[in-house]
């Protein structure tokens, strides 16, 4: 009898130690899993999609993000010449008849006549005077001051050359001797004659300048890029 209760009190320790083991695993198992608290959950709001960029159609070039302005076209004009003092009148009255307004404008007709490199007319002949001798400082014996009365007067010409290459030349000499506000451009002079232009180039402009220009033999009609309208007369 004493054996049986030795086995009997053997087995009940053993199953009481396995049920200690097995209670503890439990209780670890169960950590992470305890209720969840519905008072301290707060939702993140969703991040809005992206769009996707559509694709580009098959074969047609990629847009560059930005574009450059594109450069305004010259505005074209109707130039009718060349004509004396006398036939600039008879023009005249037969272009009022048109009705042009402000789109009429006139030119005094001008000729090329070589090149020639200048500096911009001074308010005063004291302050064209002054110049000069400041030039002479600086090694520039050739000057003239121009007494034209009119849009030159009191510029300082520098020099008049056949061709546009000798008067870069000179202008690049009188950089190395520190005259940098000379300039150099076509030398033009008044021929006395009468360039009038019209700031309308349709097919119904042309078509009335050619029938006048009937009258008017000897005189020219193109197209060309509009003057500005300093310097012109209607």
């Amino acid at each position: 009898m004493k054996w049986i209760f030795a086995i009997l009190l053997v087995v009940n320790v053993a199953f009481f130690g396995m049920m200690q083991l097995g209670g503890n695993r439990t209780a670890e198992a169960a950590r992470g899993h305890e209720p969840v608290q519905a008072e301290k959950i707060r939702l993140l709001p969703e991040a809005p999609a992206k769009p996707e960029p559509a694709p580009a159609a098959p074969g047609a070039p990629n847009k560059p993000a930005e574009t450059a302005a594109a450069e305004p076209k010259p505005v074209v004009c109707l130039e009718w010449s060349v004509f004396s003092a006398d036939d600039a009148k008879r023009a005249t009255q037969a272009l009022d008849k048109l009705q042009l307004g402000d789109k009429l404008a006139q030119y005094p007709a001008t000729k090329q006549d070589g090149y020639w490199v200048y500096m911009a007319p001074r308010k005063t002949l004291q302050e064209a005077q002054k110049k000069v001798e400041e030039l002479k400082r600086r090694g520039v014996q050739d000057s003239f001051i121009m007494r034209d009365g009119l849009k030159w007067q009191y510029a300082i010409s520098l020099g008049v050359f056949s061709t546009e290459e000798a008067a870069a030349k000179y202008l690049g000499q009188l950089r190395e001797k520190g005259v940098n506000t000379a300039v150099s451009a076509p030398r033009t002079h008044d021929t006395g004659s009468v360039v009038f232009q019209a700031r309308d180039s349709s097919d119904g402009m042309a078509a009335a300048l050619a029938k006048l220009k009937l009258d008017f033999p000897g005189s020219e009609l193109k197209a060309t890029e509009c003057r500005k309208a300093e310097g012109a007369a209607t």
